[in-house]
């Protein structure tokens, strides 16, 4: 017996020890309408009052509702005059009233539709009842004016169970309630349906997190999620208590206990909040009598904190462009705005802060590292975790005062409203910054929630999370934990860390183009046309030929002096006119625009442009030639207007006479045969270039096949 009285002291004593370090937690007081006479409870928020439970006005009928109440309970309303005194109360309403059990009750976002619990069977006369039970149940009203009408039964009630304490989510997509239906966990058990086309769907326990072989009842759901309920299963301070918890993705979060003095060794249950828990109202059976509370939270609990993710600012980038090049000519390079590049078709960069930067991804010379082709232009825009961030050092000196802050704390659409701190279980403070000192070494947990508001809708929530804070009693204890066991561990974490960025395309060469786009070396983009012989153009060497189009897009004048099927093909032609001193020319991407150079690229992708597989060995024009060339036939008699230019180039095998007396002679017999097919001799101009364009190397002979090539330039 001496052991059971000494157990039982202690634990007296440590529960009054917590009881009294929390104490600071909450200002409670006793609501001025609440009656000691009655029991008053499960107030709810109603045109600026309270509608609450009371048996004040009960009567001799008895309590068919099989608890243990003193008798019948009905809804009452009760509001606060100009001076903020309370009223007297009255009753709710008559058209919801019955002389058995009324209550508690809840509303949707407008107040015009209810959810309230009463007795299932309102008969006076309990002798015409057939059940020896008379459950409660849920009913819904709607305000008509005054009045609450159409009073019809919830789909779920049960002559065998109780369902009973609604809440409707302020949402209006959920009802939650408690039952002591035989599929739960025992005891009542707390369960909500979802409104699905119209009505409401099956009843789903909210599982064992929540509910417990005992009774859980009484729940509420503030703006920000957090689901209130109270419960005899949890641990408590005794009786019922008031605990908290909040979805996490399909399931809940551990629920919480509400520190003192809310809970008390006594019954407490059926609590109301503000949005963000600065004041509310609560049930209490710690006088003699069940009483309604007020209080005002002096110091905010921090829940649900997730450990804290550190930013991470490295971003993988990969060249989603579909132009492709050589790689052993070619490669990606990447150019970031502080100067560094990096080369690769894929590559990971890291910056230095968050913030918006540009990134652009050319293609250069691998041997001289030229920018050759501008292929995009990225806008990379690098966020901190949208999250609460806690600044603070991570290793502390025992004694030493550590300064933590949450400036870092990352919500763009939000506004931060408030910033609640918890150390330990112990400490509470709040603010952006401060200030504390700790007393034990060893390792200690820090909480930052804030509350927070959208700066679109006007919503408000609430989002928390934890960091790890080591405490040294020595400098050298410090540096061999830094030393032996942190580094490794931070390396874990960075190491799994995602990042959090977004990445957006300005300029892509071929985004817009079309299946019959084409390679331009261009001079030259201008508002107005300039002649060949302008002095913009005089550093052209005189080999190239100036071509000029109008671009009706943005109503410009473009000079490109070659145009090219694959990207690599005009980079002989881009170094010999940089290197002549027209360093301002640059590579395009371009759609063709004219139908007939769209036609003129399908016969080329069809056909081919390498002359040996249009000649034999004698010059003479075989089969695949004449075939294609019909082609050409048919496009200059579609469209008569045009002229065409016929080049024929070769590798440099020969002598430069004897190359450039072959392309000739090739080029002369292709114009023969388009005469011959009856296109006036006007329309077609052959030229012979030789060895002086090349696209490729001539060391190797693949180089040298794609150098005898034929092109057809189209003139207007």
């Amino acid at each position: 017996m001496k052991i059971k009285t000494i157990i039982f002291t202690v634990l007296l004593s440590v529960c009054t020890s917590m009881i009294k370090s929390q104490s600071n937690m909450y200002e409670v007081n006793k609501a001025a309408f609440s009656s000691a006479r009655f029991d008053d409870f499960s107030p709810v928020f109603y045109e600026g009052g309270l509608v609450f439970v009371s048996n004040r006005g009960g009567s001799a009928f008895v309590d068919y509702s099989g608890g243990q109440e003193k008798g019948p309970v009905g809804m009452f309303f009760v509001e606060k005059d100009a001076k903020g005194n309370w009223k007297r109360a009255k009753l709710f309403s008559k058209d919801l009233s019955t002389k058995f059990n009324d209550g508690p009750i809840t509303f949707n976002a407008t107040g015009d539709l209810s959810y309230f619990s009463r007795n299932m069977f309102i008969i006076r006369n309990q002798k015409k009842n057939p059940f020896y039970r008379n459950k409660l149940g849920l009913f819904w009203a709607v305000k008509n004016g005054k009045e609450w009408t159409n009073i019809k039964p919830f789909r779920h009630n049960n002559d065998w169970f109780n369902i009973t304490t609604p809440y409707m989510a302020p949402d209006g997509k959920r009802l939650y309630f408690s039952s002591d239906k035989p599929d739960g966990f025992g005891g009542a058990d707390l369960y909500y349906c979802e409104w699905q086309n119209g009505y409401w769907g099956e009843p789903v326990n909210l599982g064992p997190k929540i509910n417990t072989d005992k009774n859980e009842a009484y729940p509420f759901l503030n703006e920000v999620g957090e689901l209130f309920f109270s419960s005899n299963g949890h641990p408590g301070l005794g009786g019922k208590d008031i605990f908290v918890t909040k979805r996490k993705g399909d399931g809940w979060h551990q629920p919480v206990r509400l520190n003192s003095p809310i809970n008390s060794a006594h019954d407490d249950f059926g609590i109301v909040t503000d949005a963000l828990l600065d004041s509310g109202y609560f049930s209490s059976q710690r006088e003699r009598s069940i009483d309604i509370y007020g209080f005002k939270t002096m110091q905010h609990q921090v829940w649900f904190a997730q450990p804290q993710k550190e930013n991470n600012y490295c971003v993988p980038f990969t060249n989603k462009s579909a132009i492709k090049v050589d790689t052993l000519l070619f490669q990606y390079q990447w150019s970031f705005a502080d100067g560094n590049t990096r080369y690769g078709k894929s590559v990971k960069y890291c910056f230095p802060e968050s913030g918006r930067y540009l990134v652009n991804i050319n293609v250069v010379d691998r041997a001289s590292k030229e920018i050759f082709f501008h292929v995009s232009t990225l806008e990379v825009e690098v966020r901190n975790v949208e999250q609460p961030f806690i600044s603070a050092e991570d290793y502390v000196l025992l004694g030493d005062s550590i300064y933590m802050d949450g400036l870092k704390t990352e919500f763009p659409n939000h506004e931060i409203l408030k910033f609640y701190w918890q150390i330990d279980d112990t400490t509470f403070k709040q603010g952006a910054h401060i200030a504390y000192q700790y007393k034990r070494a060893g390792e200690h947990t820090v909480k930052l929630a804030v509350a927070l508001q959208s700066k679109e809708t006007g919503k408000k929530s609430k989002r928390a999370v934890s960091k790890d804070i080591q405490v040294f009693a020595s400098e050298k204890e410090k540096q061999q934990y830094i030393e032996t066991v942190a580094t490794a561990l931070n390396e874990d974490v960075v190491s799994e860390e995602k990042g959090n960025f977004k990445i957006k395309t300005i300029y892509q060469a071929d985004k817009n183009a079309t299946k019959e786009s084409v390679f331009r070396l261009q001079l030259l983009r201008s508002n107005e046309k300039v002649p060949f012989e302008s002095s913009v153009f005089e550093r052209v060497p005189s080999k190239y030929q100036i071509q000029e189009r109008f671009n009706s897009a943005d109503s410009t004048f473009i000079y490109f002096i070659d145009e090219q099927a694959q990207l690599q093909s005009l980079y002989p032609a881009y170094k010999h006119i940089v290197s002549s001193g027209f360093e301002t020319a640059r590579v395009t991407y371009n759609s063709l625009t004219h139908p007939a150079e769209k036609e003129l690229f399908r016969i080329n992708q069809k056909y081919g442009v390498q002359s040996d597989e249009f000649f034999n060995s004698r010059n003479t024009l075989i089969t695949n030639g004449i075939l294609m060339l019909n082609n050409i036939v048919n496009l200059l008699n579609k469209y008569p207007e045009i002229i065409m230019e016929v080049r024929v180039h070769t590798d440099n095998m020969a002598s430069a006479s004897q190359s450039l007396n072959l392309s000739k002679i090739r080029a002369r017999k292709i114009t023969d045969y388009l005469v011959s097919s009856g296109i006036s001799n006007d329309r077609i101009i052959p030229v012979g270039k030789g060895e002086a364009f090349p696209i490729r190397s001539n060391l190797l002979e693949k180089g040298r096949r794609m150098n005898r090539r034929l092109e057809f330039k189209i003139f207007k």
